[in-house]
C-alpha cells in the first residue's frame, strides 16, 4: 500500500477522478465529455520475437545502461555531488542496484526496451520514511487520476513486488515513448506503429518457418497417369529418401510409373528472403532511430562514414533517451521537495570521438585557459598529478583600446607596477642578465659618484635590456630604474 493510501481517506473525501492508464496492460481509460472510453492495449511483448525489432531495441538499451549515471546539485552556480540522504540514496541505487533482484544496468535496459515495446515503462520508487531502500519495475501500468487538490494519483493492481494501493507522484517513475496519444498524456508502443507501417507481422523469421513447414517451399511436384496403390507410394518415398543428402546432390533421378517432374516458379529464391529481411530491418531501424550500422547491418556502411555514424547515433538517439530518463528520476527528488538537484548520465564516453579529434580538443582547452591538464586526465581516467591543477593564461593575445586604438598586451602584476626594475616574473636568464648590468653600474657609481656621464654610461649599459623588455613585452623605464640604483647605493 502506498503512502497516499494511509492519509488519503481523511484528508479528501471524495474519490480520485481517473485520466488515463489500467490496473492491468491491456487497457486504458480516458474520460471523455463525461464518460469513460475504454481503449485496448495489447501485451506487445510479441515484438521481441521478431529479429530486427529485437536488435533495435537492444542497440539501444545496452550502450545507455552501460553509462554511469550520478545525482548532482547546484552550489553557487557550480556543479557537485548531491549532499543529501535521499539524493545519495537515489545515486547509489541507480549505479549498484535498483533492488535485490535487479542491478541497475538491467534496471535501466529494462525501463528502455517497455516504454518502447509498451509505449510506457513504470517503476515504484520504495520509501522507507525520508530514505529512498529500493525501485521496482511494475509490471502493469496503473491509472493516471488527479485528485480534487489537482495532484496526481498512480491507482496500480498490484504484482509480485508491489502491492495494490494508491502511489503518490514521488513514489513512481513514469517514461514515456517519443511518440504520445492524441491527448499527450500516454505513450504510443514504438513495437506496434512499426508492425504497423510495415503491414506484415515483425516476427518474419516465423513467417517463413510457417511457410517452410506446411511443404510451401518445395520447387515442383511429380504427376502420373497411373493409379497409386499404398505399395506404390512406398517405393516412391523409398526413392526420394535413397536420392536425399549431399552425396547424391545433383545426380538424375529416375522415377518408375510414368511420373514426370514439374517445377514451380515459386521458389524461395523468387521470395527473396534476405532482401525482405534488409528492408524490414531498415523500416525497424527508422521508428527506433537506430542506424542500421549499430544492427549489423554494413551494406552502405564505409570505414569513413562509420564512426560519424557512432556519433550521430549517441548525440541523436541516446541523448534524448538519457534525458527522459533522467528527467523521470529527478521527477522524485522534485516531488519530495529537492528541487535544486538533478540526475544526469555520463556520456562522455559516447560523445568524446576518435583518439585525434580528442586530443585536439584537450589541447585547445588546456592552452585556452579552459581546462587545466588534470581536468583532461581525469577525463581519461588517468591520475591527477602535483600541480594539474594550474590554468594556463594566454599571453599572445591583446585587446584594443576603443579610445586610441592601439593594442593592449596583458601583464603580470609583477609586470604593472611603477617601478624600475624590470624583473622577469619567471627569473630565467633575462633577469640574471640584468642583475649583472645593475651590479656594473653600481660600481661605476661608488668609483666616480653620480654625474652625467655616469647617468650616460649607465643608459648606454641598459639599453640592450630595456630593447629585450620590449620584445618581451615586459613594462620596463631605464630611468626609474637608475634612479633607484643611486637610491639604494646613497643609502
Amino acid at each position: 500500500m502506498g503512502l497516499l493510501d494511509k492519509i488519503y481517506n481523511a484528508i479528501h473525501p471524495t474519490s480520485p477522478v481517473p485520466v488515463a492508464g489500467g490496473p492491468n496492460i491491456d487497457f486504458m481509460e480516458v474520460r471523455e465529455g463525461g464518460k469513460v472510453i475504454r481503449y485496448e492495449r495489447g501485451n506487445h511483448r510479441e515484438a521481441y520475437y521478431g529479429n530486427a525489432y529485437r536488435a533495435c531495441a537492444l542497440a539501444k538499451a545496452r550502450p545507455l545502461a552501460s553509462l554511469p549515471v550520478h545525482v548532482y546539485e547546484r552550489k553557487g552556480g557550480v556543479r557537485v555531488e548531491a549532499g543529501g540522504y535521499t539524493a545519495k540514496d537515489l545515486s547509489r541505487l541507480l549505479r549498484t542496484r535498483w533492488n535485490p533482484f535487479m542491478t541497475a544496468q538491467e534496471g535501466f535496459r529494462w525501463m528502455d526496451m517497455t516504454k518502447d515495446a509498451k509505449g510506457n515503462a513504470f517503476a515504484r520508487v520504495e520509501w522507507s520514511g525520508p530514505r529512498i531502500v529500493a525501485i521496482w519495475p511494475l509490471s502493469g501500468e496503473p491509472e493516471v487520476r488527479m485528485t480534487p487538490a489537482g495532484g496526481v494519483v498512480f491507482k496500480y493492481a498490484g504484482d509480485k513486488f508491489t502491492p495494490a494501493g494508491n502511489y503518490l507522484s514521488r513514489e513512481i517513475v513514469w517514461v514515456k515513448s517519443p511518440i504520445l496519444d492524441d491527448d499527450g498524456l500516454m505513450g504510443v508502443s514504438l513495437a506496434q506503429l512499426a508492425a504497423r507501417e510495415l503491414g506484415l507481422s515483425i516476427d518474419i523469421e516465423e513467417f517463413y518457418s510457417k511457410l517452410i513447414t506446411n511443404g510451401n517451399h518445395f520447387p515442383g511436384w511429380l504427376e502420373t497417369d497411373q493409379k497409386m496403390d499404398e505399395q506404390g507410394m512406398e517405393l516412391l518415398k523409398k526413392q526420394l529418401d535413397d536420392g536425399s543428402g549431399i552425396v547424391n546432390a545433383g545426380k538424375l533421378r529416375v522415377f518408375d510409373r510414368g511420373m514426370r517432374y514439374h517445377s514451380t516458379g515459386y521458389t524461395m529464391v523468387d521470395m527473396s528472403l534476405v532482401e525482405q529481411e534488409k528492408w524490414i530491418l531498415q523500416q525497424t531501424c527508422r521508428t527506433l532511430s537506430v542506424p542500421p550500422q549499430e544492427v549489423f547491418d554494413l551494406s552502405n556502411a564505409t570505414y569513413s562514414n562509420i564512426e560519424q555514424g557512432a556519433l550521430n547515433f549517441a548525440n541523436k538517439t541516446l541523448v534524448p533517451e538519457c534525458a527522459e530518463i533522467e528527467r523521470a528520476f529527478s521527477c522524485v527528488l522534485w516531488d519530495a521537495g529537492i528541487e535544486n538537484a538533478y540526475v544526469q548520465f555520463d556520456l562522455n564516453g559516447l560523445l568524446r570521438g576518435n583518439y585525434k579529434d580528442r586530443m585536439e580538443g584537450y589541447r585547445i582547452g588546456l592552452y585556452s585557459g579552459f581546462y587545466c591538464p588534470n581536468d583532461i586526465r581525469a577525463k581519461e581516467d588517468m591520475p591527477p598529478y602535483e600541480g594539474g591543477e594550474l590554468f594556463l593564461r594566454p599571453t599572445a593575445y591583446a585587446t584594443v583600446d576603443p579610445a586610441s586604438g592601439e593594442a593592449v598586451y596583458p601583464t603580470s602584476e609583477a609586470q604593472q607596477g611603477t617601478g624600475g626594475s624590470g624583473e622577469d616574473p619567471g627569473g630565467g636568464a633575462l633577469n640574471a642578465i640584468h642583475e649583472d648590468m645593475r651590479a656594473r653600474i653600481a660600481e661605476r657609481l661608488r668609483d666616480g659618484g653620480d654625474s652625467e656621464k655616469f647617468r650616460d654610461f649607465a643608459t648606454r649599459v641598459l639599453t640592450p635590456y630595456a630593447n629585450a623588455c620590449t620584445m618581451a613585452r615586459i613594462k620596463y623605464d631605464i630611468k626609474a630604474d637608475i634612479e633607484e640604483i643611486v637610491a639604494n647605493e646613497g643609502h
